[in-house]
């Protein structure tokens, strides 16, 4: 257990990172590198009898994993675990993520539709539960009812920005099934951490906000949960 432990603390480190857009390929390399140190570690971890069932159900249905990946039961384990993880309020969680399906004429061509996909699904998700966290704060904080409209309605029109400054997000589920007629269906999950989503909106929303001559200063921070 204490092995586990420790190895899902690497991948939290490792594998939700975010990456600058100038990010050099050198540190991409590495940085797959040490991804796929990380899923030979854990090839011989132990999973839940529920992450078996539903493996053994995708199977059925044709799905497989890229050479390299982590078995279906291992991906399944790893997305229920950060589903299933929240901040100190219990209600806030503390990844967000987001999944796509794409077909293709190949895994390759389909994994980066996939991923363009989950991406902008992942970005919806943000949007959705900092605006949740923004109506919560908003009112056990009492705050300005009006002044928390005017942040959601701001972030709302900055998913573009946002999804700018993400940078690279990592697939926890990374599956695909071959098509009777040669296509190939690829699925992806990725999962995004809430509290560097929240410094992204911060710093968004109040650029924006700026921008438009209005500085709710300390209560932008509080209606953000900083």
């Amino acid at each position: 257990m204490k092995t586990r432990i420790i190895i899902m603390g690497m991948v939290l480190s490792f594998a939700l990172p975010t990456f600058c857009q100038a990010q050099s390929m050198k540190d991409r390399f590495k940085q797959r590198k040490e991804l796929l140190k990380m899923n030979k570690d854990m090839q011989g971890e132990k999973t839940s009898k529920e992450s078996r069932k539903q493996a053994k159900e995708m199977k059925k249905e044709g799905w497989k994993v890229a050479p390299g990946a982590l078995s279906l039961e291992q991906q399944i384990e790893r997305s229920s675990l950060y589903q299933n993880m929240f901040e100190e309020d219990l209600v806030t969680p503390m990844y967000v993520w987001g999944d796509a399906s794409t077909t293709a004429e190949n895994y390759d061509a389909g994994k980066m539709q996939a991923l363009e996909l989950a991406r902008l699904n992942l970005v919806g998700s943000i949007e959705a539960n900092i605006t949740q966290i923004v109506e919560n704060n908003r009112d056990n904080k009492q705050l300005s009812a009006g002044k928390a409209a005017s942040v959601v309605k701001t972030l709302s029109a900055s998913k573009s920005f946002i999804t700018q400054k993400l940078g690279q997000t990592i697939p926890i589920i990374d599956t695909y099934r071959e098509l009777p007629n040669g296509n190939v269906v690829v699925r992806v999950q990725t999962f995004y951490s809430m509290e560097k989503a929240r410094e992204i909106a911060l710093e968004v929303v109040r650029g924006e906000l700026e921008k438009e001559g209005e500085d709710l200063g300390d209560e932008l921070d509080q209606l953000l949960g900083e």
